[in-house]
């Protein structure tokens, strides 16, 4: 049986929202990944989480709900924190064993915050996907990898898909004022955020 392909998209989800649901389609796609996991993280050590676990997880659970190709998997969750992306990746390979890993991130993550262990994280994956965003160029991005030996450094690959001008920074910047974000996110999840009284002051 051929390992399968498959993508990991991470993140705090602190609104799950359409920028999240295109990249991980349109990468799914255009590199032929079998399936793409949605990881929620329950303690992200370089930003605070605003919504509840559960309801971040519960978000994320109705945005992915009419895409079989899409799937949560909670083991972020249930790391004890911080959950740093080398030590998430090490269970995932126990988990998936004889699958290929490729990971998902916005080029601004990877300029924007120092990740730990990067050269585990390259080693352990077939791919680390690198999709362009406001603001952070491949360039920036190549340069931070400089360090790294040429082997894992041509692990990574830059996609330039059509960008997606939502953050969930605005997204919650939104709601605390009271202004909408239908067809921002999921209607599921507008429904949720609404109804749960999310980021509201």
């Amino acid at each position: 049986m051929s390992a399968r392909r498959i993508g990991v998209l991470g993140g705090t989800f602190d609104p799950v929202h359409i920028g999240h649901l295109f990249v991980a389609e349109a990468l799914r796609v255009e590199t032929r990944l079998e399936r793409v996991l949605f990881l929620p993280t329950a303690d992200p050590p370089h930003r605070t989480a605003h919504a509840p676990v559960e309801s971040r997880r519960a978000m994320v659970e109705r945005a992915i709900a009419t895409n079989p190709a899409f799937e949560l998997d909670t083991t972020a969750l249930e790391q004890a924190g911080p959950a740093y992306t080398a030590d998430t990746l090490d269970l995932l390979r126990e988990k998936y064993s004889g699958d290929a890993l490729c990971f998902i991130a916005g080029a601004d993550s990877l300029v924007r915050s120092r990740w730990r262990f990067l050269d585990r994280v390259a080693a352990s994956l077939e791919r680390f996907y690198v999709v362009a965003r406001r603001d952070s160029t491949f360039d920036q991005v190549k340069a931070l990898l400089a360090d790294l030996p040429d082997s894992l450094q041509q692990r990574f690959e830059y996609l330039a898909l059509p960008y997606i001008d939502v953050s969930a920074t605005e997204l919650r910047a939104r709601v605390a004022a009271g202004r909408a974000i239908r067809y921002l996110v999921p209607e599921a999840v507008n429904e949720y955020i609404e109804r749960r009284g999310l980021y509201r002051d």
